[in-house]
């Protein structure tokens, strides 16, 4: 009886393993090309934002998107937890994605944004980034 309830146990334990893998590559799979189709709209070349496959863009350290007239950055940007050095100088952006204070980037380059304004979490989040730059002063909204 033991040992059946064991098997038992091992084979959901399985089926729940691959479920999971499944979801998340498919979630992945989602989301990177929601990321990848917004850089293409937005004539981000592939140098500044790799697309090879989405496992890939997971492991992007560095992304300079300074002096592409971006107006806005897609909620699907705060994906990429390795993300170290994010460069957004001399856009307009106007805010950013509510979930950007997921990430833990040690640079942040927000100078030349006038209009972009910030949630108080996201500006508390700024404080603890190593290097934030930004040459005017964050408006909260």
């Amino acid at each position: 009886m033991t040992t059946i309830i064991i098997t038992a146990a091992c084979i959901l334990a399985l089926v729940m393993i691959i479920y999971v893998s499944r979801y998340r590559y498919y979630d992945l799979n989602r989301w990177s090309g929601v990321l990848i189709k917004w850089a293409d709209d937005n004539g981000i070349s592939r140098k500044r934002m790799p697309r090879y496959d989405e496992k890939t863009l997971l492991n992007i350290k560095e992304l300079d998107f300074s002096e592409l007239e971006l107006q806005s950055l897609p909620e699907e940007l705060c994906n990429l937890i390795n993300l170290k050095k994010l460069y957004l100088q001399n856009n307009n952006l106007k805010s950013l994605p509510q979930n950007i204070t997921n990430l833990n980037p040690e640079l942040l380059d927000l100078r030349g944004n006038n209009e972009l304004q910030l949630s108080a979490k996201q500006k508390t989040w700024t404080k603890k980034i190593k290097e934030f730059l930004s040459n005017n002063p964050i408006k909260s909204n």
